[in-house]
């Protein structure tokens, strides 16, 4: 039987060759998908960096898909986008939002990037059921989700709110605490400049979150900026333009 699996035109991996030999890697978060971050990658490639967006296993394709997939394969899918740049250009940055941002940790804990930049990073979230579901996992795959919905909906988003975010499934979720108490336990082993940016109005994760990250990274914190009117995903929020040449100023400095 033929797999009815396909990308989301949206959720299509960017990749932005540059001009100046330095590359950045923009890694979109949990139940994301790349056109969340296209427009800060593509402001990037105007700089003149090359410019990769990868998608995560798993994610803007259907249901079953992510539920096949775990994070060790996100993982996984990040450390080799980062080494394929790393083996070209002299200095790789990694922007990470989300779950992207612990992503990031992780790789910069392993090895050697400029710098890393942290978006709304999940090292803590509000929602405290995220916390059981190592042990709900057992017991069911999934729990109902009440989303507001969104002002501009297109087809992919109907998409993804249907097949993604009205639910939480629990085997993924456990998987993501397993990727934040991993992210927790090496932000003692950055040695990079690392940059963390929150909001206020973020309905997932806590102001605590860079209390915790700048307790861990002591001396690397480069900066750190509280946004007052953005929703988890930056981009996609009044200040969405000012994030942006936020994270270009920092990659450029």
């Amino acid at each position: 039987m033929k797999s009815n699996i396909k990308v989301l035109k949206s959720a299509l991996p960017l990749y932005l060759e540059g001009t100046n030999g330095r590359a950045v890697l923009v890694q979109h978060g949990y139940n994301g998908y790349p056109a969340e971050v296209y427009k800060v990658a593509r402001r990037l490639h105007a700089e003149g960096y090359t410019v990769a967006v990868p998608r995560l296993p798993g994610h803007a394709t259907n249901r079953k898909d992510f539920q096949n997939s775990n994070w060790k394969l996100w993982l996984d899918h990040l450390r080799n986008e980062y080494l394929n740049l790393q083996s070209r250009f002299e200095s790789v940055t990694i922007v990470g939002l989300s779950m992207g941002s612990l992503l990031a940790i992780l790789a910069a804990a392993e090895f050697q990037p400029e710098k890393i930049i942290l978006l709304a990073p999940a090292i803590a979230v509000k929602q405290k059921l995220v916390y059981f579901t190592p042990v709900l996992r057992f017991l069911i795959p999934y729990i109902k989700r009440d989303r507001p919905r969104a002002e501009v909906i297109d087809e992919d988003r109907i998409f993804m709110e249907r097949e993604y975010w009205s639910r939480h499934y629990t085997a993924q979720l456990a998987g993501f605490i397993k990727i934040m108490r991993m992210a927790r336990r090496k932000l003692k082993d950055i040695n990079c400049p690392v940059y963390i940016m929150l909001s206020e109005k973020d309905s997932t994760v806590p102001l605590s979150a860079g209390e915790i990250i700048e307790a861990g990274v002591k001396d690397y914190l480069a900066e750190k900026l509280i946004l007052k009117n953005s929703p988890h995903v930056f981009f996609e929020g009044p200040e969405c333009d000012p994030v942006t040449e936020k994270v270009v100023d920092w990659v450029n400095g």
